[in-house]
């Protein structure tokens, strides 16, 4: 799977909000962080579940060897300094 594809499998399937994704390739997978606002109202773990659903959904058993390990945050988790610049 390659960088492009996972984001816009996410973004699409999760209708994600203007995402931003800082992914790495580490080893043979891929991992690191998504930041969006339609992550707003939701917990650590429905947003890990969102994320993982729609990537077992895609890759099936090869889901584990290709993604690893996403982080999914609000823009405001992710730049606590936009919270004070907007307000």
């Amino acid at each position: 799977m390659s960088k492009v594809k996972l984001q816009a499998l996410l973004t699409e399937q999760l209708a994600l909000e203007d995402p931003l994704f800082k992914l790495e390739k580490i080893g043979n997978k891929w991992a690191g962080s998504v930041i969006s606002r339609s992550f707003r109202g939701k917990s650590d773990r429905q947003r890990q579940k969102m994320m993982r659903d729609v990537v077992d959904a895609e890759l099936g058993a090869d889901s584990v060897q290709k993604v690893g390990t996403l982080l999914a945050y609000t823009p405001e988790e992710w730049d606590p300094d936009l919270t004070a610049k907007a307000g």
